[in-house]
């Protein structure tokens, strides 16, 4: 059932670990370790952006607004006359150019003395800003119109004109009639002063456009007006004359047709009436024929359904109707009240009939005298149209003449009406740009905005300094936590080491080693730790528990040596036998830790320079078989076969045995030793050792299925990986479990 549960939870754990795209565990550790780096280097961005800011000139920016206004009431004419003056939608957007142009500007400039300016001035050198205005600014010279007025236009002032240019922004508000205006400068005060000054040029300039647009639309149709006189007093002349010579008199002094005419357009008119009456009354006629002939339904025709004498008799019959069903439930049918009431159902319906036959020849007689009237006026204007027919070609050119006429007279009034119009707008001065929002002083500078650049600088900052962090963690070669060495090594880490500053391994008031620590204090983080190993040791191979622990790591100064004499002191505490072998006879560190340099060891029991009782050392529970005499073939010694029986006999007087081995690296010892040992455990320098080189020194062992685990040593708790590291991990829950 255990066994169960466990593949239940690593299969749970496994399908998790695949699922999730990206580790937020692994991004708060990122977080944790980096975040010194990442917030100095934005301390370092925004303090440098700072002492730029104080470097920089502050510039204001002042701003005005102007209210376009178009015409509430509109002269009849207007539109077509001064086309330019009309404030429609898309015209605003083209005052933002008028505003722009050399011609306004230069009012300014030669108002204001710009030429003299400092700033503005052709003498003035451009700085960072002035240098990206005009990099960035859209007012080049628009066409060859532009380009041409400013061949005439001083230097001087076409520079200060430029330089004005570049300073001015002109927007329009959102969609309405209204224009922002903005000059940016470095003295507050000169910014609203130009601002102001462009406002009010720009009104200037509407009123001089208006004025002289008049001026020139009023000459124009004057000079018009003159030669449409004079054709309209010809084409009158001409109609005069015509009707004195064919002696054509009219009806009145105003009259435009003659009497035959006039006759002619009245018979006309009557028979065109009559003719639709006619055609109103056949069609009547011709639906209820059809209807007659098609054996049809002769009431359901409009002029009977709407007769009112029809309605009061279908009343009666459904009265009666209704009468005799009420008899004839009660009486049979030869009761007297029933034959009286069918008979008075039938004078109702002949009543009907004879009404409808009435209806029906009605409409034939309105049909015959509609026709009648139309032959009568048709006869009428035949006899009228021959009596004029000899002065046809007569009045077709008198009424070619009149057209003539009539349309001169009606160009002349027109622009008649049109000059008056434009003479009153040319004395008219309406201001339709007025200034409603004058540029006030400034408050605070517009360049450059501190707050948004110290935001920006502390928002780089963050991304370079999130950059660096990635970098730093991607150049480090080593690794940060036990899971990377499981999932990059495929071997379990079996516990990982806190580095021990010596106030940490201060008891009592003596500093001790950390071997010596375990023991000091058994329930410490790092007696815990070292116990996981222990256990994991064990865990490696239950049935066959391992006795000879090999201690190995790829370079020296890795904690191999303190993690081999830890082991021991913990083995002891726990009630073994242990023996402590010092197998690096090349540097005997444990040796050195025992102060048994000079006195025989190993290296002198493998030449039989001495026996096993002299060779060791007895320290309470713990025994120590320190390095012995310098030897110049360690290889071959621990590979011998003294080796092997001191092995095999070690193996029946301890219960544990630790041999520390020299690094992987530098020399084949370690490998030597292996074969004697059960187990092996390789200690990893936390964020030192290179994974590259962790990865192959460590495959040997793998192969030779000896490897027991890694241990991750040296371990900065303050910069390890949280999520990596499980004491790390769970230190502040389990801290009250530890005892420093």
């Amino acid at each position: 059932m255990h066994g169960q549960i466990s593949k239940a939870l690593t299969q749970v754990n496994s399908d998790g670990g695949e699922s999730d795209a990206i580790d937020l565990r692994q991004l708060q550790d990122f977080f944790w370790r980096r975040w010194k780096v990442v917030v100095a280097t934005a301390i370092v961005v925004m303090a440098v952006a700072f002492l730029a800011l104080l470097m920089v000139t502050p510039r204001f920016t002042a701003t005005a607004q102007i209210l376009l206004e178009p015409r509430k009431e509109k002269i009849f004419g207007a539109e077509q006359i001064l086309p330019e003056l009309n404030l429609e939608t898309s015209n605003v957007d083209s005052q933002v150019s008028v505003i722009q142009s050399i011609n306004l500007l230069r009012r300014v400039v030669e108002k204001e003395k710009l030429t003299q300016d400092k700033e503005f001035g052709q003498s003035q050198k451009l700085g960072l800003f002035g240098f990206l205005t005009g990099l960035f600014s859209s007012s080049e010279p628009a066409g060859k119109v532009e380009a041409q007025a400013a061949d005439q236009i001083p230097p001087d002032v076409l520079a200060s004109i430029q330089r004005l240019r570049n300073a001015l922004e002109v927007q329009r508000v959102n969609r309405t009639f209204v224009l922002s205006i903005s000059v940016t400068s470095e003295d507050p005060a000169k910014a609203v002063r130009l601002t102001n000054a462009v406002a009010d040029a720009f009104v200037v300039d509407r009123l001089d456009a208006r004025y002289d647009a008049a001026k020139r639309a009023s000459s124009w149709l004057t000079e018009r007006m003159e030669s449409l006189r004079e054709t309209l007093r010809q084409s009158e002349e001409a109609v005069a004359d015509f009707r004195k010579e064919h002696n054509l008199v009219t009806t009145n002094a105003d009259a435009k047709v003659t009497i035959s005419e006039q006759q002619l357009s009245e018979l006309n008119g009557k028979l065109i009436a009559a003719r639709a009456e006619t055609a109103e009354k056949r069609a009547k006629y011709e639906q209820v024929a059809q209807v007659m002939q098609k054996g049809g339904n002769l009431q359901a025709i409009p002029d009977v359904v709407r007769s009112t004498v029809i309605a009061d008799l279908r009343k009666q019959q459904a009265e009666v109707a209704r009468k005799e069903a009420d008899l004839s439930t009660r009486y049979d049918v030869q009761h007297p009240m029933l034959i009286n009431t069918r008979a008075e159902k039938r004078d109702i319906e002949r009543s009907i009939a004879a009404e409808v036959q009435r209806i029906l020849t009605n409409l034939k007689n309105d049909y015959d005298v509609a026709k009648s009237r139309e032959e009568s006026l048709d006869a009428s204007l035949k006899r009228v149209t021959g009596e004029t027919g000899i002065d046809g070609g007569v009045g077709v050119r008198l009424r070619e003449l009149e057209r003539i006429n009539a349309a001169n007279k009606t160009l002349f009034e027109n622009f008649l009406s049109r000059a008056k119009i434009t003479q009153e707008q040319s004395t008219f001065e309406e201001n339709e740009a007025r200034v409603i929002s004058p540029a006030i002083r400034p408050g605070a500078p517009s360049f450059p905005k501190k707050g948004l650049v110290l935001s920006l600088a502390g928002v780089v900052g963050l991304l370079i300094g999130i950059g660096g962090a990635v970098a730093l963690d991607m150049l480090n070669s080593g690794f940060l936590s036990s899971r990377e060495i499981e999932e990059k090594l495929g071997t379990p880490v079996l516990a990982s080491l806190p580095l021990l500053s010596a106030k940490d391994r201060e008891v009592d008031g003596k500093t001790l080693e950390p071997a010596r620590y375990v023991i000091a204090k058994p329930l410490s983080r790092y007696a815990e730790s070292i116990r996981n190993i222990r256990v994991g040791i064990q865990m490696a191979d239950v049935d066959n528990p391992a006795k000879v622990i090999l201690v190995t790591s790829s370079f020296p100064s890795e904690g191999k040596s303190t993690l081999a004499q830890s082991l021991a002191w913990s083995a002891v505490k726990a009630g073994m036998r242990v023996m402590l072998i010092d197998g690096d006879l090349r540097h005997p560190s444990i040796s050195k830790q025992f102060g048994a340099e000079a006195k025989p060891g190993l290296v002198d029991f493998l030449t039989s320079a001495v026996p096993l009782e002299q060779a060791v050392i007895r320290l309470d529970d713990l025994t120590v078989l320190p390095a012995g005499s310098k030897s110049q073939n360690p290889p071959d010694l621990l590979g011998s076969e003294r080796m092997r029986q001191l092995s095999e006999k070690l193996r029946d007087l301890f219960d544990y045995i630790v041999v520390d081995s020299p690094p992987v690296g530098p020399v084949i010892d370690a490998k030597v030793l292996a074969s004697l040992a059960d187990k092996v455990v390789f200690s990893v320098r936390w964020r030192m050792t290179p994974r590259e080189t962790v990865a192959e020194h460590i495959q040997y062992f793998m192969q030779h299925h000896k490897l027991a685990g890694a241990a991750l040593s040296l371990v900065d708790e303050s910069q390890a990986p949280r999520y990596g590291a499980y004491s790390q991990y769970y230190g502040k829950y389990y801290k009250k479990y530890y005892q420093n």
